[in-house]
């Protein structure tokens, strides 16, 4: 272990003493060396590695690179390019040059920063022009494998599997069926390059996302307790008159005083028939007694994200109904969780919940089990038909529903496994029914 390495473990571990006025957290340069030294062990050919940044900012939004070349290299520049030889694991990035006006406006890229490429483990540092000739040059007789990204690329709030939705509803349109990037890059890769054999790494890197590092973990440790912590704070000020917009903005306040860099994905505080709106996030309605709060909400830290769902009665008290509902939703939530050990599969996590949704009475609803992965993307990547391992993380978020009720009870916990058993990352929010209660409108009020 190097000693920034270490200086940087012991720093993050301290995440629950950390101020608000304490540096964001980052990653040493030797975290995305060794990505890209595992990832090189898992292609035994002679080939070429190809990623690609994003092209462009994101409108009105702070900058987030693409996952998978942020997670091999660490860049932060737009219209980047990196080249991995497998066989040395010699990398190259390749940026465009740019002029004084350009830096002004977006800061110098990594083609201007003296040492760059030897503090972050490349090669070299070529501008973006030599890309081409560099490919040619790569060249060997017969077909030459060239590992680039065919699957979809995921965001910050939406899965691969997402992304591949909403492009399908997309393309519907006749003016909006223009392809993504990846594909027309795939396109001209085939045009320019027959020579090469196009191969999806997305697997590869997938595999890799799904266990997490130590320095992920510390980072999703901390940030499960801002999070949770965040959500609490809703809890606390809702009373009959609030607006669904005033929790998510004093979570919001709370998440981003303590360094988050991005909300996971926008705030869900549904009310009153909002509540059976899974993805509603207009949040524009007064609350009533006798409906129900369902808010789910986490927050973006170094690359990470969290996912936390409580829901909650806005008078402080929930009818016979609700109450079953929820009881059974925790007792399932909590089995699920605890079943969670290595080895364990999702299929063993679904009978569980089946079993405990039946003898409550609510025979009826889906018994979805252990959820999606969690990680860079709140849906993250991953193969969902694996048994658990260690480093996986994970949501779980039995759901009871009855539209004509205006009843949605939803807990939602994200889990880490490990060794010793599953831990949950979000617990500093309560969800013990006499717990919540308690909390409802306990905080200020003005």
């Amino acid at each position: 272990m190097t000693r920034c390495t270490a200086l940087f473990i012991g720093l993050v571990a301290l995440g629950a003493a950390l101020p608000a006025t304490a540096a964001r957290f980052a990653y040493p340069p030797e975290e995305f060396q060794a990505r890209r030294a595992k990832l090189c062990e898992a292609i035994t050919d002679d080939a070429t590695v190809m990623l690609f940044a994003r092209t462009g900012p994101l409108a009105g939004l702070r900058f987030r690179q693409d996952h998978d070349f942020f997670y091999l290299t660490g860049n932060e520049n737009t219209n980047a390019v990196a080249v991995i030889d497998p066989t040395s694991c010699d990398s190259w990035i390749f940026l465009p040059t740019q002029t004084a006006r350009e830096a002004s406006r977006d800061g110098w890229n990594w083609l201007y920063q003296e040492g760059a490429a030897e503090r972050w483990g490349f090669v070299e540092i070529k501008a973006l022009h030599y890309l081409e000739e560099f490919l040619a040059r790569r060249r060997t007789s017969g077909r030459h494998p060239l590992y680039v990204r065919m699957s979809e690329r995921d965001e910050i709030d939406n899965s691969r599997g997402d992304a591949a939705i909403y492009l399908a509803r997309r393309i519907v349109n006749p003016w909006g069926a223009q392809p993504t990037e990846d594909a027309w890059r795939i396109e001209q890769l085939r045009l320019r390059y027959p020579y090469y054999e196009l191969r999806d790494v997305s697997p590869l890197i997938d595999r890799q996302r799904t266990i997490k590092t130590a320095r992920e973990i510390e980072v999703l440790r901390y940030n499960g307790r801002i999070s949770a912590e965040a959500v609490r704070k809703s809890i606390e000020i809702t009373r009959a008159g609030r607006f669904e917009y005033e929790l998510e903005a004093i979570a919001s306040h709370h998440m981003f005083a303590n360094g988050a860099e991005h909300a996971a994905y926008p705030a869900i505080v549904g009310s009153g028939p909002n509540v059976n709106v899974w993805h509603y996030n207009s949040n524009g309605k007064e609350l009533r007694d006798g409906e129900l709060v369902v808010m789910d909400y986490g927050a973006s830290f170094a690359y990470q994200t969290m996912d936390i769902t409580r829901t909650w009665p806005v008078s402080g008290e929930f009818d016979e109904l609700q109450d079953r509902a929820y009881r059974a939703t925790l007792e399932a939530q909590k089995a699920i969780i605890a079943a969670m050990v290595p080895g364990a599969t999702r299929q063993e996590t679904r009978d569980i919940n089946r079993k405990i949704f039946d003898k409550w009475g609510f025979e009826d609803q889906p018994a979805y089990g252990a959820g999606h992965f969690v990680g860079m993307a709140v849906h993250d990547v991953g193969d969902y038909s694996i048994p658990f391992e260690v480093g996986m993380v994970i949501a779980v978020e039995p759901i009871i529903e009855i539209v004509d009720e205006d009843l949605h009870i939803r807990i939602e916990d994200t889990v880490l496994i490990t060794d010793d058993g599953p831990e949950i990352l979000s617990s500093w929010v309560p969800k013990e029914l006499d717990e919540v209660l308690a909390l409802v409108g306990s905080g200020r009020t003005e």
